[in-house]
């Protein structure tokens, strides 16, 4: 740029309205500009054209659609099966020209695009139109046999489309299988403001549909190749689109719909968060998933469940068998059950189905089973791509996500998922197998929950005809027992606790014996001892009565004789006194 210039300020942006298109290209198409689309037969691109009509017609922006391959009654037609198509293609701010040349016209170097560019002026004018697709501009040129020619109306109609304010789109035949067709229209891409290329192939069977957006002037946009579905709502562009992570997180906690689960995980799953439960078949992880399904129904939050290969009958009859009630649920339109078949549609197809489900029921939960089913169909990596589009897609809306995934490894606590997004999910949950003494049982660990604490235990998973049920973790010798051996092994620890529980009341009774036999002697010795005391105390209350008895006989003995008392002692000074001796 040269000094003093001005730089060019960015394009303005006309929205597409076609789902995840406008993430990529930062808001839309150019507007006022020409946007050149390109792609094989069956790659969309007339959709793609009318959808922008539509979505412009919606929002007060009419538009005009000039077909110069098929007729417009049967364009008008064919867009009657998309959401959008009644309401906006039958005259309805998008209008429809048949702009068709029948076969013997002649191909001649006077024809040129003037006439039929005052035509569709004309029709802008009357329809106040502010946006304008040319759908198979290649039908047309094919008359010019002179490729100066060619150019020469090509940049005729990018220049009328400058000029009269439109904002423009051009489709044309191009297949990058086809060397011929994409040389013959190189130069489209070269006078374009913005190119799009569409397309469709068949990997492994299944048909696949892509775009990209390889040019886009003066705007920052994604050159990456994206998967796209056309559906109802016609085309879809699957792609994680945001650079940015910006995901809400909630501290709220959903129960999982098994207590004890809640309990390993500090108090169940969080709000909005994404669960992985992995393990081999019959490992329960639709039983996890269906308790979680029921639990979240019974708080009144709607939710839905899309199963792959296993029809919603047949879903509700088999979770019956483990306490859980579908029936009711679905009834009271709280529960929504959608099932397809996994190896049907292309990846971004199915991804499509649940985006549609989402946008149609705006859920609080959903149920994915099992996740890993988008890989079963197209190119290596396009499952994995899916993936983590509904992931995101529910992460952005606040969606609590509980998806299950089939492990190919059968080890019992092989870490790792078919589609390498076990690293996306916020809790993983595997569920396995424990061979041990002839039989298989049920094992569960968590193996990561982000923010949250959570057990390190491996606990034994059991399914009953009440539900589904984590046993006491139970360790013996520093190993973890589950099924049988748990059982032989409690019901030996519960006789060996027995026997000494017996043996020692056999012990305390025999002691409790002796200390009564111990107390009845010193009851009979104490008895002993207050006899003889007894007697001891008479014996001495009769010698004294026995000896007053004498006292009193003696002086009655004196008294009687009419002597004198009884002198106990005399002093020597007594005789030489009296001279007398008692």
């Amino acid at each position: 740029m040269e000094r003093g210039a001005v730089p060019a300020s960015p394009p303005k942006r006309m929205p597409t309205g076609i789902g995840g298109l406008d993430d990529i290209i930062d808001g839309g198409l150019p507007r006022g500009g020409v946007t050149v689309v390109l792609g094989g037969a069956g790659a969309g691109k007339t959709i793609f054209g009318l959808q922008v009509l539509a979505s412009g017609a919606r929002h007060g922006e009419p538009g005009i659609l000039v077909a110069f391959e098929e007729r417009a009654a049967s364009i008008v037609a064919n867009a009657s099966g998309l959401e959008w198509g009644p309401e906006m293609v039958r005259g309805k701010g998008v209008f429809v020209l048949d702009a068709q040349l029948s076969q013997s016209v002649e191909k001649s170097g006077e024809f040129d695009l003037v006439g039929l560019l005052a035509m569709v002026a004309a029709k802008a004018e009357q329809v106040n139109a502010k946006r304008v697709v040319f759908d198979g501009i290649d039908v047309l040129l094919g008359y010019l046999g002179d490729p100066s020619l060619v150019r020469r109306e090509v940049f005729r109609l990018r220049d009328w489309v400058h000029d009269s304010g439109l904002s423009g789109i051009i489709t044309a035949k191009a297949d990058a299988t086809d060397a011929r067709a994409a040389s013959d229209y190189d130069f489209l891409q070269f006078m374009a403001d913005c190119v799009v290329t569409m397309h469709h192939r068949v990997a492994s069977g299944t048909a696949l549909r892509f775009l990209r957006v390889p040019k886009y002037r003066g705007a920052a946009h994604s050159t990456n190749e994206y998967p796209i579905a056309i559906t109802s709502a016609g085309v879809e562009v699957g792609a994680n689109t945001t650079i940015a992570l910006e995901h809400p997180a909630s501290g709220e906690r959903i129960s999982s719909g098994v207590e004890r689960l809640d309990a390993m995980l500090s108090g169940g799953y969080h709000r909005g968060s994404s669960v992985l439960i992995t393990g081999v078949p019959g490992t329960a992880k639709t039983s996890l998933a269906a308790i979680f399904a029921e639990a979240a129904c019974l708080r009144g939050e709607r939710t839905i469940y899309v199963s792959f290969d296993e029809a919603p009958d047949q879903i509700i009859r088999n979770v019956s068998s483990i306490g859980i009630q579908f029936a009711p649920l679905i009834a009271t339109g709280t529960l929504s059950v959608h099932s397809y078949r996994g190896r049907a549609e292309s990846p971004e197809a199915q991804v499509a189905r649940i985006r549609a489900l989402l946008r149609e029921n705006q859920p609080r939960n959903l149920v994915v089973d099992p996740l890993s089913a988008l890989a079963q169909r197209g190119r290596e990596g396009d499952g994995e791509g899916a993936a983590l589009q509904v992931l995101d897609l529910a992460k952005n809306a606040g969606i609590t996500l509980v998806a299950t995934s089939l492990l190919g490894n059968l080890l019992p606590l092989a870490e790792e998922t078919r589609m390498n997004i076990s690293t996306a999910a916020d809790t993983w949950i595997h569920v396995s197998y424990v061979s041990h003494g002839g039989e298989r049982n049920r094992a569960l660990t968590i193996i990561k929950a982000r923010g949250t604490g959570h057990s390190n235990q491996v606990r034994e998973l059991v399914l009953t005809n009440e539900g589904v049920a984590l046993a006491d973790v139970y360790a013996a010798g520093g190993e973890v027992l589950m099924g049988t051996l748990r059982w032989e092994k409690e019901n030996e620890a519960r006789r060996m606790r027995s026997a000494a529980e017996n043996s020692a009341a056999l012990r305390e009774r025999k002691a409790e014996v002796a200390i009564a036999e111990t107390k009845a002697r010193v009851e009979a010795l104490m008895r002993d001892q207050s006899i003889q005391e007894a007697e001891l105390e008479h014996i001495r209350a009769a010698v004294a009565v026995d000896t007053g008895h004498l006292d009193t006989e003696a002086d009655e003995l004196l008294q009687r004789r009419r002597a004198d008392p009884l002198v106990t002692a005399t002093s020597p000074d007594s005789e030489d006194e009296g001279g007398v001796k008692p």
